[in-house]
C-alpha cells in the first residue's frame, strides 16, 4: 500500500529506465546531428538560409527515424554502380528506388536537395545559388507563360518544377518513380500555396510516357538519364510525342568526355568513383546524345558545355563542407551520441569524393552539357 501503480506510459525496473534512455540519445542524435548541419551552414552567407536550414532539419529528423531494413536497403543499392550494364530491369529498378528514397534526404542536408550539379554561371556563388541561375535561365529559353503546360521529367523532389512554374507562371507536371520524393514534391507545393501550377505523377521514363500525343508547351528534364535511362533514343522519340509542334525541350546531362579510356586504369577508377558519388549508373558519349534527339526528329537550337569555369569548383566546394560533416558525425557515432548508420550513410555517399573531382579536372566526365531542341511545326 502507499506506492502508485503503474500508468499505461511508464514502465517500471531496468527495461522501462532503457526505454527511456533510448529515446533520449534518439532526441540527441537529432539535435547532434542537427548541429553538425548548423555548423556547416554558418561557415557562409547563403541565399534562402532559413529555407535550406529547415529542409535540413527535416532532413536529419527523417533520417534519424530510417527502419534498419531501408538503410541496408540503401547502402546495398550502391551495387548498381558496379555493374558491367543497366539495363532496367525489375531487379536493377529496386536497387534504383532503394537508393533514391534515402539519397534524397541525405542531399537535402547540403545544396543538392535537387540532386543535380548545375553548370558553374556564377563563381562566386555556391551550387544552390547556381542552380537557381540555371533554372531561371532555362525557363526563360523555354519562352513560356501562364497557361502554358510543361513536363518535367525525373522531377525529384518537385523544387525544380517549383521554381519554374515561380518563373513562368505555367502549370508543370514532374514525373518521378520514388513516392517518397512525390510526396515531399506535394506537400511543399501545398505548404507554398502552389499546388495550383504543380502536379506529380508516378511514372517511370523508361516506359511510355502517361500523356496524349502534343500536350506539353515544353518539356525539359535537368540531369536525370545517367540515373537510370536505358534508351536515349526511346526517351526523346516519347518527349517529342507529347511535346506540341513548335514547343521547346531544354537537358542537361552529363557525358562520358573523348579523353576517357576505359583501357587507362586510372581513368576507369576515377570514372568509376565518379557513378558513385553522382548517382550515375551509365555516362553516354555526346554522338549518343545528338543521334538520339535527331533521330527522334529534334531540332537542335544549342548543344553546348554552359560554364564560365571549371564545374569541378562547386564539387571541391561541396566536398569541404560534406566531408567534414562526415568526419564529425563519425566521431559523435563513436561516442555513442549519433546512432551508426548515420555515419554508414555518408561515408557510403562521400567514398570517391576526391576520385569524382580529378574526374572532371581531368576532362574525363562533364555534367554541364546544355541542350535546347525544338519540335518543327
Amino acid at each position: 500500500a502507499g506506492r502508485a501503480s503503474p500508468s499505461s506510459d511508464v514502465a517500471w525496473g531496468p527495461p522501462g529506465c532503457f526505454r527511456a534512455m533510448g529515446k533520449a540519445l534518439n532526441v540527441a542524435a537529432t539535435v547532434a546531428g542537427a548541429l553538425a548541419v548548423g555548423i556547416g551552414y554558418l561557415v557562409a552567407t547563403k541565399e534562402d538560409f532559413a529555407y535550406r536550414a529547415g529542409q535540413s532539419l527535416k532532413a536529419v529528423v527523417a533520417l534519424q527515424s530510417l527502419p534498419k531494413q531501408r538503410i541496408e536497403n540503401f547502402l546495398n543499392a550502391y551495387e548498381m554502380f558496379e555493374m558491367d550494364s543497366f539495363t532496367g530491369t525489375e531487379e536493377q529498378m529496386k536497387y534504383v528506388k532503394d537508393y533514391y528514397e534515402t539519397l534524397n534526404h541525405l542531399c537535402a542536408i547540403g545544396n543538392y536537395e535537387k540532386m543535380y550539379l548545375p553548370p558553374l554561371l556564377d563563381a562566386s556563388k555556391d551550387t544552390y545559388s547556381n542552380q537557381r541561375l540555371y533554372e531561371k535561365r532555362m525557363a526563360s529559353r523555354l519562352e513560356v507563360g501562364p497557361g502554358a503546360k510543361l513536363l518535367d521529367i525525373g522531377c525529384g523532389r518537385g523544387r525544380v518544377a517549383h521554381h519554374v512554374a515561380s518563373e513562368t507562371g505555367a502549370h508543370v507536371t514532374g514525373i518521378n518513380i520514388d513516392q517518397d520524393q512525390l510526396r515531399s514534391a506535394v506537400e511543399y507545393a501545398t505548404e507554398t500555396g502552389m499546388s495550383g501550377q504543380l502536379a506529380f505523377v508516378e511514372a517511370n521514363y523508361n516506359e511510355p510516357l502517361p500523356f496524349p500525343d502534343n500536350h506539353f508547351d515544353a518539356v525539359y528534364y535537368v540531369q536525370v538519364i545517367g540515373g537510370y535511362g536505358t534508351n536515349l533514343g526511346k526517351l526523346f522519340k516519347e518527349a517529342y510525342r507529347v511535346l506540341k509542334p513548335g514547343g521547346k525541350a531544354a537537358f542537361e546531362d552529363y557525358i562520358v568526355l573523348p579523353a576517357y579510356n576505359p583501357s587507362d586504369a586510372r581513368h576507369k577508377r576515377l570514372v568509376q568513383a565518379s557513378k558513385a558519388v553522382l548517382g550515375v549508373v551509365h555516362y553516354y558519349e555526346d554522338r549518343e546524345f545528338v543521334e538520339a534527339l535527331e533521330g527522334a526528329g529534334f531540332e537542335i537550337i544549342q548543344r553546348a558545355n554552359a560554364s564560365v569555369a571549371e564545374q569541378a569548383q562547386l564539387l571541391e566546394r561541396d566536398r569541404d563542407f560534406f566531408l567534414p560533416l562526415t568526419a564529425v558525425v563519425t566521431t559523435l557515432n563513436s561516442l555513442g551520441v549519433v546512432p551508426k548508420h548515420f555515419a554508414d550513410m555518408l561515408l557510403r555517399m562521400t567514398k570517391g569524393t576526391d576520385d569524382c573531382i580529378d574526374a572532371h579536372k581531368e576532362g574525363l566526365v562533364t555534367g554541364d552539357i546544355e541542350t535546347l531542341v525544338r519540335k518543327p511545326l
